[in-house]
């Protein structure tokens, strides 16, 4: 839902390519362990797309 809503406004302001970062979710109402490996699985999809390993 979030995805296609992040295209639309991307291709709609002219950025059809935009290179995003999704994190998943729910992130609230989880234990903090949780929320610390969502945390770091987004760190490490940053750091591939930044790289260009993605």
């Amino acid at each position: 839902m979030f995805e296609d809503l992040l295209k639309l406004e991307a291709e709609q302001r002219g950025m059809p390519g935009l290179t995003y970062l999704l994190v998943e979710h729910p992130l609230g109402g989880i234990r903090p362990d949780a929320v610390r490996a969502k945390a770091h699985a987004a760190v490490d999809a940053l750091e591939a797309a930044l790289l260009g390993n993605r």
